[in-house]
């Protein structure tokens, strides 16, 4: 190549360079900033109404997780999906008084690829829940509509003194003014039942609180079963009652039975997003500050007083306090904290997180038998958050006293009630309510006239005691066992007498949590 060939060769790259440089670059970021068509959603799935058969039990509660499904498209692709939740039910019980959960009207965010989100929803609950699709560029679908599933009532929400089965419910006309279904109040604008027909069924007359909805007559010539719907226009709040109203010849089977909620309230939902790395709602966390700071708080102490409450309030109710403390390099400014909750015989455990700026928290156990547990974490201006604490329960005892026992009358020993149990004559006790544990911490009384009684919950034996001892006195006992069982406390003797005092029933709390399976 000549050295004017090289030159025009020369000349003609650095020409072609310097056009380049004046050319934008093509990136992602500035292909999608150019789109504005927002994704739709397409279709929506929901199961309506769950079956019995789709309850399963957890160990301390009956649920199920049905599936929701939903389908999307966009021109260049969906990036995210949004869900949120919303579950009927009320403040500390799974049928409640009102008409939606205050701590679960989240929303929680999921890939692109995401198509169905398992839920966990309780006997008696309703859930309902919606979804919206974001792209890359950030344009947002609009919300699907609202669609909602319903469990059936079950053996924790209802009169169990007439249970053949978890979810069905035989009723005979006995002279009694009514048969009360729901152990506690409802609030709910009707109810879907399904009944068994035949020759030998009855009828029967269905109520919320005073409200008569409507009679239904089981009766046909071949076995069988049927659907009834009653609704109101507005919501009532009451005892779900059936009265038979045939002769005590003709029975009643309920095989089924769920309370139909008001969803008006649900197009205006404010959405509250899940915290980060916490899993659960915390609608007032303040905005994070601009900084530098990306050091995390340490929760130094943290712990319920008492543990083992003894004392009642003056409602009746037990009550513990929660207080904790951090440390942070510039401040803390709040804490995070979420809660669990279980009652005496079954598991109200909620997964909301929520913000506080105290250091202190006055919680139940309320009743007898009940549990709460609680878990912090701290939180600076700048966002940094500390790990979650581990978790911290306080139990409230089965007293003695509390008229749960069957024999109604007890001993009185150095001015404390007992609980006695005897081998000749033979005599024993038990609770009237059923209970849920999987341990338990029990106080027996021990002196040289006493013996081996044994403890049972339902028909497990969590274990043999044996309170000889050479003088008069008393002391605590720890019984664990392998898995939560359920059922009435029994307190049964082995050799000589034994008298039990105050129990604590340990539930499985790592199990009994409530969460988002998806």
């Amino acid at each position: 190549m000549t050295p004017t060939s090289r030159r025009r060769l020369r000349l003609c790259a650095a020409t072609a360079v310097a056009m380049l440089a004046t050319l934008a670059p093509i990136t992602a970021a500035s292909a999608t900033t150019t789109d504005t068509t927002a994704p739709k959603i397409s279709a929506t799935s929901y199961k309506q109404w769950l079956s019995p058969s789709d309850m399963k039990w957890r160990g301390a509660f009956w649920s199920a997780t049905p599936a929701y499904t939903w389908s999307s498209s966009d021109n260049v692709g969906v990036a995210s999906h949004e869900v949120q939740t919303w579950i009927g039910s009320g403040t500390g019980s799974r049928l409640g008084t009102s008409t939606w959960s205050s701590i679960a009207k989240y929303a929680k965010t999921y890939s692109g690829t995401r198509r169905s989100l398992h839920t966990e929803i309780g006997e008696g609950e309703q859930a309902c829940q919606r979804v919206r699709a974001t792209d890359a560029a950030g344009n947002r679908s609009a919300w699907s509509g609202w669609r909602c599933t319903y469990a059936p009532f079950g053996e924790e929400t209802v009169d169990g003194a007439w249970d053949p089965t978890a979810f069905s419910f035989k009723l005979r006309n006995t002279g009694a003014a009514n048969d009360r279904v729901s152990t506690l109040k409802v609030k709910a604008t009707g109810v879907r039942i399904k009944v068994a027909t035949g020759p030998s069924r009855g009828a029967a007359r269905v109520s919320i609180g005073s409200t008569h909805l409507g009679t239904i007559s089981a009766a046909s010539k071949k076995p069988g079963s049927k659907y009834v719907t009653f609704r109101k226009p507005s919501s009532l709040s009451g005892w779900i009652q059936v009265r038979t109203t045939s002769k005590s010849s003709k029975s009643f089977l309920v095989t089924g039975l769920w309370a139909i909620r008001s969803t008006t309230g649900l197009s205006s939902a404010k959405v509250g997003y899940l915290a980060t790395s916490g899993g659960s709602e915390a609608d007032n966390v303040p905005a994070p500050v601009t900084s530098s700071d990306k050091t995390s708080p340490r929760i130094t102490r943290f712990g319920f007083t008492p543990v083992w409450p003894t004392k009642r309030a003056q409602n009746g109710m037990y009550r513990a306090v929660a207080t904790w403390a951090a440390t942070d390099n510039v401040k803390v400014t709040g804490y995070l904290y979420q809660e669990k909750y279980a009652s005496g015989g079954t598991s109200l455990f909620a997964n909301s997180t929520r913000y506080t700026t105290s250091t202190s928290l006055t919680e139940r156990p309320d009743y007898l038998g009940d549990t709460t547990c609680l878990r912090v974490r701290a939180r600076d201006a700048a966002g940094n958050v500390s790990p979650w604490s581990g978790w911290r329960c306080s139990t409230a005892p089965i007293t003695v006293l509390g008229g749960n026992w069957a024999s109604g009358g007890f001993p009185e020993i150095a001015g404390e009630p007992w609980v006695y149990a005897a081998v000749s004559p033979r005599t024993s006790d038990q609770t009237t309510d059923r209970y849920a544990a999987k341990a338990l911490r029990l106080k027996v009384r021990t002196g040289p006239t006493r013996g081996k009684v044994s403890i049972y919950v339902g028909g497990v034996r969590f274990g043999t005691i044996n309170t000889y001892a050479r003088t008069n006195g008393s002391r605590w006992v720890v019984l664990r066992h392998d898995r939560e069982a359920r059922g009435r406390i029994r307190v049964v003797a082995v050799t000589k007498k034994a008298y039990v005092g105050s129990v604590y029933l340990m539930k499985d709390t790592a199990k009994a949590v409530r969460r988002d399976i998806g």
